[in-house]
């Protein structure tokens, strides 16, 4: 015997080597099995039903496994006759070593008691360990009553119809420990709820143990489509179902438990019913049973999942100090307490982590709620969502159009799918709600005596001065342009964006009061010192990309050899109106498709885009590589410019140098190294240099910057070296436009504190922990996508089937499942897309904490102080 599988149990002067045996059933019918049963491992097993005289059912059963209700069913069941029984037993007893072997047995003539004791009489001389009188199986009489009523002409009541009868329970179980002498056990029916007195009953008449199975006849799933029709394979009508598996653990334990209060600590229980794993068979011992018989599970799972069972049982026992099953056996018992009786204690559910987020909420730099206003989209709330989007900040109707929504990029359904179009969805919200002449003004603080200049009205610049007048500071912008926005208004080309949403979004802006001058530059017509003597209290640099350089790139004074920068300002300022030839755009940022696809637009015949990272890696989104791709630009990965090629001062191509990748970086990058003797020639007559800038000395003399001509600044207060100065976007290398936006705000609550100390409105945006996406996933689904969404535009109703999609990854306004359930409504919307609880309100109970999605509420007892 392994010693690994010794856990013994005492029952009927029989000692069992665990406490586990493989109940009666269709894995118990054959010696091969038994054989089996016996090399894995268990303690015992019980033989198929043996009936005397012909069962008058038996059919051989139809199974199903309902995965929905944990359930394993069978209809008709195949038992045996009493000469195979018989020699089952005989021919087993031959071949096995130590398996103890229990005759599960039947009497179903006319003799009555007579007839189970002859039966009792035979199977103790073929050899069998035990007898065990089956008063329970529902497939018998009971099914029959309950099918077609009465008892359908077999003027025999068995199993379950029996077992529910205490007077005949105990004569049977009288007379024949009165004429064996090998113990005998009873296996009772729960059907009739009186499982308990008749368990006492069988008990006070001599049993050895008494137990049961817990299956219970019921209605398979109903087919509602063709409800006539079986929900088994190879069965033409519906019938009763046995139904046995995991979904009746809870009922078995009560059975036991219920029996251990009958009978007292002395009487021995061997009970069956929903076990799969250690866990369980633990809980069926704590409840009261000796014996804990498996019967399903061996049809699920086969026989040799018991010896890690009963492994891990040990193991448990070993942990908490239990030297034998019968330590923990009955320990909850005495403490089972009825309704009356509870200690139930004051409290109310709390959110532990109010800033869950879904990924792509995470993931936007300004982190808008996209989740919450995709939810209120599927349900066409789209007044909700426009309030949702808008809360944010004024800029959002530009980010619906240029903005590189790297939320998309995190979006869960990306992972195994096609991502949730989230930037299509906000356009289409913030297009609508423009039609329908919806305003979504942010609340402004008291008016402050305080100035603040905003040097560059580009994306940081726009962002930090909504947010200052909203705090009731009054902002000047000062732009160097004759126009405002920045690189929104010349790099936005028109194909991306109308230039009218960017006037819109200013226009808001003078309406909460900010101030623009236009034409002055810093370092020409004002410096940092005279605005401090203009008693502006703080300053804000947002200068954008400044002016473009071309690098040192042999060639780049040629005519034809231009930066991005300067290209799109002078096609902005109607400077460059046709270009011809071939175009060749040195790209490592987000100019360089735009400008490359503005270049097609002036009538370039061919477009040239040479990046020095992989495809990848491209620093756009995917969508803008493929439209630029469906225009005819061409994108060539992995090369760098070496020199422009020219004649008689004019550009006549580009020489490029391969690359090859090699290691990878800190960050996991691979790098990129030149490959030696890889070289080629594009002929061309422009080349577009992206990537350089420089800012006017006179402007940064007295600011830090680094060789990449970004400014230094502390990370977490945009504070430059000079006091009062403060700086964000992509002066310090931020280059995109959430990034710049989520910036100059991030700059503009630093800007706040600094002047107005605890008496400061803005705060910074906190943080949100994401939520995992494998969780995600697996609660939801894995899937593929069939097919792409045109994005290019969307209807109301592709919009709303699109929001659809949403998999309500995070908390707050996009799940709200909490808030929806909760029956006193205690939960509601604190802020937009946080949610919160009213702990006067909640009675604590717990249903929004069992239904969490994300296991983020937790319980408070009210006499327990949380830190």
């Amino acid at each position: 015997m392994k010693n690994d599988l010794y856990l013994p149990v005492e029952v009927g002067g029989i000692t069992f080597k665990n406490p586990f045996y493989v109940a009666s059933g269709p894995t118990t019918k054959s010696v091969k099995q038994l054989l089996r049963i016996e090399e894995t491992g268990w303690a015992a097993a019980s033989i198929k039903l043996t009936i005397d005289p012909e069962p008058y059912i038996n059919r051989v059963p139809r199974y199903a496994v309902f995965e929905d209700r944990n359930a394993l069913c069978f209809t008709a069941e195949k038992r045996l006759k009493f000469f195979e029984g018989l020699k089952l037993v005989e021919d087993a007893k031959k071949v096995l070593k130590e398996l103890i072997l229990m005759a599960n047995i039947t009497y179903a003539g006319d003799r009555g008691v007579e007839g189970w004791v002859n039966m009792a009489r035979k199977f103790e001389e073929a050899g069998a360990d035990i007898i065990e009188l089956n008063m329970c199986c529902p497939n018998m009489s009971f099914n029959v009553e309950l099918s077609a009523g009465g008892d359908n002409g077999c003027g025999i009541r068995t199993g379950a119809s029996l077992g529910q009868q205490a007077e005949v329970v105990a004569e049977v179980v009288g007379e024949i420990k009165k004429n064996i002498k090998i113990p005998v056990f009873v296996k009772l029916t729960p059907e009739g709820g009186r499982i308990a007195q008749i368990a006492r009953a069988a008990y006070e008449a001599g049993a050895d143990a008494v137990g049961g199975t817990s299956n219970r006849l019921g209605i398979p799933p109903i087919n509602l489509k063709d409800p006539k029709k079986s929900a088994y394979h190879l069965q033409e009508e519906i019938s009763m179902s046995c139904y046995s598996g995991a979904w009746l653990k809870p009922l078995a334990l009560r059975d036991t438990y219920e029996m251990r209060k009958a009978l007292g600590p002395e009487g021995k229980i061997m009970q069956a019913g929903g076990v799969r794993n250690y866990k369980d068979a633990a809980e069926m011992i704590m409840s009261g049973a000796d014996l804990v018989g498996i019967c399903s599970e061996t049809l699920i799972s086969g026989f040799g999942f018991i010896e890690g069972q009963i492994a891990a049982l040990k193991k448990f026992m070993l942990q908490n100090g239990y030297k034998a099953a019968g330590d923990m056996r009955d320990l909850i018992v005495p403490e089972v307490k009825s309704a009356p009786e509870l200690t139930l204690y004051d409290g109310y559910a709390q959110i532990s982590k109010p800033n869950l987020a879904a990924p792509c909420k995470a993931a936007c730099p300004l982190h808008v709620p996209a989740q919450a206003y995709i939810q209120k989209v599927a349900q066409r709330d789209f007044r909700a969502a426009f309030d949702l989007i808008m809360g944010k900040n004024p800029l959002q109707s530009v980010c619906a159009h240029i903005c590189d929504h790297p939320c998309e990029a995190a979006c869960t359904r990306g992972d195994t799918g096609q991502p949730v179009h989230i930037r299509e969805i906000k356009r289409f919200v913030l297009d609508y709600g423009k039609k329908t002449g919806w305003v979504s003004g942010k609340p402004t603080a008291d008016k402050k005596n305080q100035n603040i200049a905003v040097i560059g009205s580009g994306p940081a610049g726009l962002s930090c001065a909504y947010y200052l007048a909203t705090a009731g500071y009054a902002v000047t912008v000062f732009e160097k342009e004759s126009y405002t926005g920045g690189t929104l208004r010349y790099g936005a080309s028109g194909f991306k964006m109308a230039p009218e949403i960017l006037d819109a979004e200013i226009e808001m802006l003078k309406d909460l009061g900010v101030d623009f001058v236009t034409g002055k530059a810093l370092g020409r017509d004002y410096t940092v010192e005279s605005l401090k003597k203009q008693h502006y209290a703080a300053i804000f640099f947002g200068m954008g990309a400044g002016t473009g350089v071309k690098g040192n790139i042999p060639g780049r004074d040629a005519d034809g050899a231009l930066s991005s920068i300067s290209f799109m300002k002078n096609v902005f300022e109607g400077k460059l109106h046709k270009l011809k030839g071939r175009v060749v755009v040195a790209g490592n940022d987000f100019t360089a498709l735009d400008a490359a696809r503005t270049a097609k637009r002036l009538g370039a015949e061919e477009v040239y885009v040479i990046y020095e990272c992989t495809r990848d890696e491209i620093p756009a989104t995917q969508e803008d590589i493929e439209h630029a791709e469906e225009e005819g630009i061409r994108l060539m990965n992995l090369s760098a410019p070496k020199a422009i090629q020219t004649m008689n001062g004019k550009v006549t191509g580009i020489h490029m140098t391969n690359l090859v990748l090699c290691c990878p970086d800190e960050s996991g990058r691979r790098k990129t190294e030149k490959a030696a003797f890889a070289s080629y020639e594009i002929p061309c007559e422009t080349v577009i240099l992206t990537g350089n800038r420089r800012y006017d000395d006179n402007c940064t003399a007295e600011l830090e910057l680094d060789e990449n001509i970004t400014l230094i600044c502390r990370k977490e207060s945009n504070l430059t070296n000079i006091e009062g100065v403060f700086a964000g976007g992509n002066i310090r290398g931020i280059d995109s436009v959430i990034s710049a936006i989520a910036d100059g705000k991030r700059a503009a609550c630093s800007i706040d504190k600094f002047l107005a100390k605890e008496a400061a409105v803005l705060e910074f945006e906190p943080e949100y922990p994401v939520i995992s996406k494998k969780y995600v996933l697996k609660r939801t689904g894995y899937f593929k996508d069939e097919s792409k969404l045109n994005t290019k535009t969307l209807s109301e109703e592709e919009v709303v089937a699109e929001a659809g999609k949403c998999l309500n990854c995070g908390c707050g306004e996009g799940c709200g499942l909490c808030k929806s359930i909760c029956g006193e409504f205690a939960i509601g919307v604190g802020e937009p897309d946080r949610l919160q609880i009213n702990s006067e309100e909640c009675v604590a109970c717990g249903m929004c904490f069992n239904r969490c999605p994300n296991k983020n509420i937790r319980m408070i007892n009210k006499k327990i102080i949380v830190k």
